[in-house]
């Protein structure tokens, strides 16, 4: 197991990583900054907008989407 002294963020801070944060929020509120992987440092895209792949960083951790509703149509 690896033990970290200082959290994911501030080793990204010191070592560059964070230069996405600068960019505007797009659409729906949305930046890579905000996501699940690139915040722990698990995300090697450096792209202009988030990714399909992007999850909400939250105290929970990482959840997955959510599913849509299945609807049973009656057999005609």
């Amino acid at each position: 197991m690896i033990h970290l002294e200082r959290p994911p963020r501030e080793i990204a801070d010191a070592i560059g990583l964070t230069r996405r944060e600068s960019r505007p929020r797009r659409k729906g509120g949305r930046s890579c900054a905000d996501c699940y992987f690139h915040r722990h440092l698990l995300c090697a895209l450096d792209l202009d907008q988030p990714c399909s792949t992007f999850r909400p960083d939250s105290p929970d951790g990482l959840v997955p989407p959510r599913q849509p509703s299945l609807l049973v149509r009656e057999a005609a």
